[in-house]
């Protein structure tokens, strides 16, 4: 994404799920699925835990921008999408693009737009508070229907295309939702990075970030990633742990069944901050304070753990009581 010093705000949304594949896929293999581009190398690393991301996907937008008020703002350019997969699992779509203001309102050939991706160039008039105004204003709009710019739309398409590859078998160890972090970042100089993150639903999440300087604002894409797939982690592992206790309660059915799932394929892959810039990790420290991500993981695991032993010893005592 290039950014410039005219940047007035940061926007994208990250979808998160997991892979329909029985097993995990290798990095060989991850790699191999998120190679959308013949010729393109793809990222990849093996720790702390296997990942591969896809190069960079361009998609020319002519859009408007959601602001409070009546006001129209019109902005062109190109978004970047990329997918990710981490510990050959979980599959992340984004897409994000960077807001500039540009000294001519007047509207390019798309060849200019498309040699700048990740950038949408505003054709009209800019105020001192359009950053602030472009930033807030996206994270308010939560109707994927609205006419504004809707960069998680983009982010779906490329999220079905790689579910529905024929090299993966539709067979995912255990049911789970995905979900959707919709993100802006604007600078303002000299301050602390800073987050104010909020559940809307059971699938959208909002983030609005502020950062110090226009070198953070690279930074904060990853971070988003980051987020995304932690909370996706904790809200899997929750709806989980209630459906045990819901089977537990009401029904003979194995809760191991439920359980195991959860703990062979997922568990491993909590590392909170671990693929953060330096440069974000204060926002993680702030997220363990309040709400406490890693204290709800470790609480909710243990009442896991603790669930699939007394499923185990009841499951023993009703064999030992048939002898």
């Amino acid at each position: 994404m290039q950014l410039a010093g005219s940047t007035l705000a940061v926007l994208g949304e990250v979808r998160t799920a997991l892979l329909p594949e029985s097993a995990a896929l290798s990095r060989d293999s991850a790699a191999e699925l998120v190679a959308v581009q013949h010729g393109v190398p793809v990222r990849s690393r093996e720790r702390p835990v296997s990942w591969a991301q896809s190069p960079v996907v361009a998609e020319g937008v002519d859009t408007r921008l959601a602001v409070p008020g009546s006001r129209r703002v019109r902005a062109v350019g190109a978004v970047a999408a990329q997918a990710t997969i981490t510990g050959g699992r979980i599959v992340q779509t984004a897409a994000h693009c960077g807001v500039a203001g540009v000294p001519d309102e007047k509207r390019k050939p798309w060849v200019h737009y498309m040699g700048q991706v990740g950038v949408l160039d505003v054709l009209t008039q800019i105020t001192p508070e359009l950053g602030q105004e472009v930033a807030q204003g996206f994270v308010a709009v939560t109707d994927q229907a609205n006419a504004s710019f809707d960069p998680g739309a983009i982010a779906a398409r490329m999220a079905t295309k790689l579910r529905r590859s024929p090299t993966l078998n539709q067979r995912p160890p255990m049911y789970s939702d995905s979900t959707r972090l919709r993100w802006s970042a604007r600078v303002v100089p000299g301050v602390e990075p800073s987050l104010t993150m909020t559940m809307c639903d059971r699938e959208l999440r909002t983030a609005e970030i502020v950062v110090g300087d226009n070198a953070q604002l690279a930074d904060v894409q990853v971070f988003c990633h980051d987020l995304a797939m932690h909370d996706w982690l904790l809200t899997v592992l929750i709806e989980v742990t209630d459906e045990a206790a819901e089977m537990f309660e009401l029904s003979d059915s194995p809760v191991e069944q439920v359980l195991s799932p959860m703990l062979e394929h997922l568990v491993h892959l909590w590392m909170p901050g671990a693929a953060t810039p330096a440069s974000m990790r204060g926002l993680w420290a702030a997220l363990e304070t309040d709400p406490g991500f890693t204290r709800q993981w470790q609480a909710r695991v243990g009442q896991m753990r603790d669930r699939l032993a007394v499923a185990t010893l009841t499951a023993l005592n009703r064999v030992s009581s048939d002898w």
